[in-house]
């Protein structure tokens, strides 16, 4: 395949979640979105979340499974 075409590929595991990472650098700053791992478990999210965002010195991050998350209104949409 050329470098632009994407390979399939299976799931290790059909369970998964998609969870979404915020942290805060300073206990005065905002939690704010640093991105989001796949995961079939808590506990797995955590630890992807850590080993994949640990470039900088944070002192809270938090993950939110995204079905969790609760859309006010999105890009396009009307606010309520």
């Amino acid at each position: 395949m050329g470098a632009f075409r994407l390979m399939p590929f299976t799931r290790v595991h059909q369970n998964v979640r998609e969870y979404e990472v915020f942290a805060r650098k300073a206990r005065v700053d905002s939690l704010r979105q640093v991105g989001s791992v796949v995961a079939p478990d808590d506990d797995l999210a955590r630890a992807y979340a850590r080993a994949t965002y640990d470039e900088e010195r944070w002192i809270e991050m938090v993950i939110v499974p995204k079905e969790s998350m609760i859309s006010l209104w999105a890009p396009g949409e009307d606010e309520p």
